[in-house]
């Protein structure tokens, strides 16, 4: 099942900035071309946050305490959590997985704290700045607020739903659900406390 995870959404980025930069690198040379990439990334991400600096992560177990305890008839999974260092950077992420008995509807749910680290932003925050709605035969994909934070939503005529939020302009919150029609992957979102949450990063 898809999962709004920095890492991919990132190194997509990476690759699309450096396509669109004013200096092309050479193409027989990856290096090159990965560190200019790179260095796209890290302007737009500077650009992005730069009144923000990394700070210590919430703990994951607390942000599990956000997480649903229950959703409708579905089974639930045990929470997972975990803090990430990487150098000088921390982030804590805590995610829950509920499927119902027959298989066919399922609902993740996820709450990361990146901590105010740029880099893992940039793709969460380009997609929410855009202020887009497409609607189609297939579906639709619009900006929304949920809570007042800002949001993207996404649903296709599959019955898959999934949405990401800005909380607290800090905390991702996402929910991908598969099977459970229109609109609900937002239905879980709004059953979150995202005010608490986002208290929890002052």
């Amino acid at each position: 099942m898809p999962r709004w995870t920095a890492a991919p959404l990132a190194i997509a980025l990476m690759l699309e900035l450096s396509a669109c930069g004013d200096a092309t690198p050479d193409p027989n040379n990856p290096l090159a071309q990965l560190t200019a990439a790179a260095n796209e990334v890290q302007k737009a991400a500077e650009g992005l946050t730069s009144n923000r600096k990394p700070v210590a992560p919430v703990a994951f177990r607390d942000l599990m305490a956000f997480l649903p305890a229950r959703l409708a008839d579905m089974e639930r999974a045990e929470p997972k959590g975990r803090t990430t260092t990487a150098g000088s950077w921390q982030y804590s992420q805590a995610e829950m997985d509920f499927r119902s008995k027959d298989g066919k509807r399922h609902a993740d749910v996820g709450i990361f704290d990146y901590a105010h680290i740029p880099f893992l932003y940039v793709p969460f925050t380009m997609i929410l700045n855009m202020n887009v709605a497409t609607e189609s035969t297939e579906g639709y994909e619009k900006s929304a607020k949920v809570a007042g934070y800002p949001a993207f939503e996404r649903w296709n005529r599959n019955g898959n739903s999934e949405i990401v939020v800005l909380v607290g302009d800090r905390f991702i919150v996402k929910s991908d659900t598969r099977g459970l029609g229109e609109g609900w992957a937002r239905k879980i979102v709004e059953r979150l406390d995202l005010k608490r949450l986002a208290a929890k990063g002052k």
